[in-house]
Parts: structure tokens; sequence; C-alpha cells
């Protein structure tokens, strides 16, 4: 058990900076899908909490994730699978491109959602900004390694 989970340890590592901000965002953004974007206090009759799945402008946060999901489970899948199952590019595009599209789509999706609503904004929406910026972050840094001709 021990041997496997170095294994997978050093499979993470593999990733580069820029591979593992994407799983750990990716996941992060996942969990947080269930948290309380918006809240809604009513006083003496309670409250109202709505997460990432549900309305308002529920179809951008899902989009949001599930991208943010995609962008995960690629990198995973890479790195845990034998070298040539999942092609270095896809039509000419390669991942580290690929991934920078799709960050800033995951980011353009969550400022659509803050513009359809902005009010009773709850913590849950705070950390989707902060995995949208993670996300890109980590695919820029990809990006730059594979200008610069280093490993992502």
């Amino acid at each position: 058990m021990e041997n496997r989970s170095n294994d997978l340890m050093e499979k993470f590592k593999a990733l580069g900076l820029g591979g593992q901000i994407i799983v750990v965002a990716a996941l992060v953004l996942f969990i947080d899908g269930f948290l309380p974007w918006y809240s809604v206090d009513l006083g003496p009759f309670g409250s109202v909490d709505r997460n990432g799945w549900e309305s308002p402008g529920a179809i951008w946060s899902m989009l949001a994730i599930v991208v943010g999901l995609a962008m995960g489970g690629v990198m995973v899948a890479r790195a845990l699978m034998a070298a040539g199952t999942i092609p270095d590019n896809i039509s000419g595009f390669t991942w580290p491109k690929i991934n920078l599209g799709a960050a800033g789509v995951v980011a353009l999706l969550i400022v659509i959602k803050l513009v359809n609503e902005s009010s009773y904004l709850s913590f849950g929406f705070y950390v989707a900004i902060l995995c949208a910026v993670a996300l890109c972050a980590g695919a820029f840094l990809q990006f730059q390694a594979e200008q610069k001709g280093t490993a992502a």
C-alpha cells in the first residue's frame, strides 16, 4: 500500500507545478460546487442558500465546474495511463494550449454568473473565483513551460 501511494505521489510530482495546480484547483472547484454560492438571510425565518449547481444562472457555474473537472481529469489520466494512450496534441493543439483556453472559458463562465446575479454572494462564490484564477495560473505555467521547451 505504501509503495502504491509513493508511486501516485511521484506521478503527481511529475505533472509539474502547472499540472499540480490544475488538478488541485479542479478538485476544489468540484467540492466548492456543493457549498453556498448565494445566501439570503430571512431574519426570523432562517436563510436560503444556493450552491453552484442551483439557480440563479446555474448553467454558467455547472459548465465552469464541468470544464474544470475535465481539465483536472485529463491531467490525471495522462499521468496515470501509459505514454501514448492520450495523444500529445489534438488537431495540432497541445494540452498546455487546450488547458489555457479551457481555463479562460472557466473564468469567463464564472464572470458571466457574477454579472447575471451579484447580490447575496456567499463564500462559495469567492472560492470559485479563486479556483478559476488558479486554473488560469496553472494553465499559464504549463503554456510557459511548453514555450521554453521544458517539461510541463
